[in-house]
């Protein structure tokens, strides 16, 4: 089976597609530390992928600035479109099967969702 080989724009989404995809199974808000996570963030977050924070960025003696940490605290509505539809492209290309996490909600029910009585003849005995 032949393989394609992927331009260095096509392996940089690949990659972020991958690291949005990783986000999406953990528990969120999530933080990270490596400088790699924090430069795809970055990007995944001003294309509005993902909802993140940043701490601001320090300088090293040798005069570089980095940033720190990141905290992402959510998967966009956006981020789940372009995972879906990475995945109908390509499945597979994302690794295991992306299954929805469970939802974490510690809200109540939604306003107007509570039981109603049901129009009718009541039966009392």
């Amino acid at each position: 089976m032949r393989s394609k080989i992927l331009s260095e724009r096509q392996q940089r989404v690949l990659v972020s597609m991958k690291l949005l995809a990783a986000f999406w199974q953990r528990r969120l808000p999530a933080e990270s530390t490596s400088r790699d996570e924090i430069e795809q963030l970055l990007s995944l977050e001003a294309a509005g992928l993902v909802r993140a924070t940043f701490d601001r960025p320090l300088r090293e003696r040798t005069g570089e600035f980095y940033i720190p940490r990141a905290i992402v605290l959510e998967v966009t509505a956006e981020g789940l479109s372009a995972l879906t539809r990475a995945q109908r492209q390509q499945p597979g290309i994302l690794g295991e099967a992306q299954g929805r996490r469970p939802a974490r909600s510690s809200r109540g029910p939604k306003a107007g969702t509570r039981a109603e009585s049901i129009p009718g003849p009541s039966i009392v005995k």
